[in-house]
């Protein structure tokens, strides 16, 4: 299986690549930033939510909590606007909320 690669880039007329980090081992489904703009989510079908730290552009953390179904796994991340909650949605039927 390949790996997938998430990659940043500045806004804007021009726009332009800054960075990529080596990402999931299949599909990125969804990407979130949190309120304060420090970290950046992503779900995949590899059944992993990861945690990434905008500024090192290093993965903090890794949860695998969905069951694949259907070559599918996580439809999407969120993080809460003002709380240290964070959630994910999967093929499996579930919602999922972590602290």
């Amino acid at each position: 299986m390949d790996t997938v690669v998430i990659s940043i880039s500045q806004r804007g007329r021009g726009s332009k690549l800054i960075h990529s980090m080596v990402a999931h081992l299949d599909a990125v489904t969804s990407l979130a930033v949190d309120p304060n703009g420090i970290y950046l989510m992503s779900g995949s079908h590899d059944c992993s939510v990861r945690l990434w730290n905008l500024d090192s552009k290093t993965c903090v953390q890794e949860i695998t909590a969905h069951r694949k179904k259907s070559e599918e796994a996580i439809y999407d991340v969120a993080f809460h606007p003002s709380k240290a909650y964070i959630a994910s949605a999967g093929a499996d039927a579930l919602a999922r909320v972590y602290v």
